[in-house]
């Protein structure tokens, strides 16, 4: 099993890179997160196919159904740049603590209301240990927080803490559902096309989006960043370009459950590795009570194990039955 699932490993380290490359872009260097995603995710995009393309040899039959992909496209631009920003904001560390189960539970209760798909008990222990890691994770950040220095938009006192909720917060949780909705759209299209291909076409238009965006906001800066930048949205476009064929890999090798499940492990790997940086003397930003945000942490990974690893049985016994 490792031999075949150590590429959805390396997919979580990627992630975790990517999210503490954008901490880095947006904090010491100063690029706006709308020109990061914008530019980088439509450079992935369109390095993937070409790829695509110099393998098969021939022009891809995708091009002519790109009206399908608008709807996951636009969500997955939303997701990217809420993604991006919140990091900016809030920092990697807490974003993808907060955004890992809140993602897992939306596709859950999108798959219930669209595919009238039945929750049963085990999946919502599995929801309600992952909600509870996430309001643990909100309080770690706002134990010593400074209301003077932080603009809430929600804020209430309890015992021992100040609870707040920041705008990079709600960012993390808008991101979450984003990926969620795009994620349902494109299983519609999983029948039809390749997962790379879809992964392709969906950044390449997700990022021409942000792209447009940026352009109409301001067009003398887009220009100017693009000039000079360009070499650093190249390289950072390597992360989801690489990113994206380790998980289609891992599609293959093990499946969606076990794929999905093994991913989550960003959420505590981006904690470990930006505590190692700080041990390193490496400047970054951490929650507050850091062992609070891990526990928390802890729980919403253990609770998306708990809704993956039944759909992956279920999965299992279904296909022995059929064996039979």
């Amino acid at each position: 099993m490792i031999r075949k699932s150590w590429i959805v490993f390396l997919f979580a380290l990627i992630l975790s890179i990517e999210s503490i490359s954008i901490e880095y872009l947006t904090r010491l260097l100063g690029i706006f997160p709308l020109s990061i995603s914008a530019f980088s995710i439509a450079i992935s995009g369109t390095l993937l196919l070409l790829i695509l393309t110099i393998i098969r040899k021939q022009q891809l039959s995708i091009f002519y159904s790109w009206k399908e992909f608008i709807p996951p496209s636009i969500f997955l631009s939303i997701g990217i740049f809420t993604w991006y920003d919140a990091v900016s904001r809030v920092g990697a560390s807490k974003e993808s603590l907060l955004a890992g189960p809140m993602e897992i539970i939306t596709i859950l209760f999108l798959a219930r209301l669209f595919l009238l798909e039945r929750l049963n008990k085990i999946q919502f222990t599995g929801i309600g240990i992952a909600l509870a890691g996430f309001v643990i994770v909100l309080l770690s950040d706002n134990s010593v927080a400074d209301t003077n220095i932080v603009s809430p938009i929600f804020s209430i006192n309890i015992p021992f803490f100040h609870f707040i909720i920041e705008f990079g917060d709600l960012e993390a949780v808008i991101s979450a559902i984003s990926f969620a909705l795009a994620v349902f759209f494109l299983t519609k299209l999983s029948s039809r096309y390749s997962p790379i291909e879809i992964s392709g076409m969906c950044l390449v238009m997700a990022g021409s989006i942000l792209v447009v965006v940026m352009i109409l906001l301001s067009p003398d800066l887009s220009f100017q960043l693009l000039l000079s930048n360009w070499y650093i949205f190249l390289l950072f476009s390597l992360l989801p370009l690489i990113g994206t064929i380790c998980y289609v890999e891992g599609l293959k090798r093990i499946g969606a459950s076990l794929t999905s499940t093994i991913a989550s492990s960003r959420i505590i790997l981006t904690l470990l590795i930006q505590l190692l940086l700080a041990r390193l003397a490496i400047q970054n930003t951490l929650p507050d009570n850091v062992i609070l945000a891990l526990f928390g942490g802890i729980l919403g990974l253990f609770g998306i194990i708990i809704i993956h690893m039944h759909l992956y049985i279920k999965k299992q016994i279904t296909k022995n039955n059929f064996k039979i």
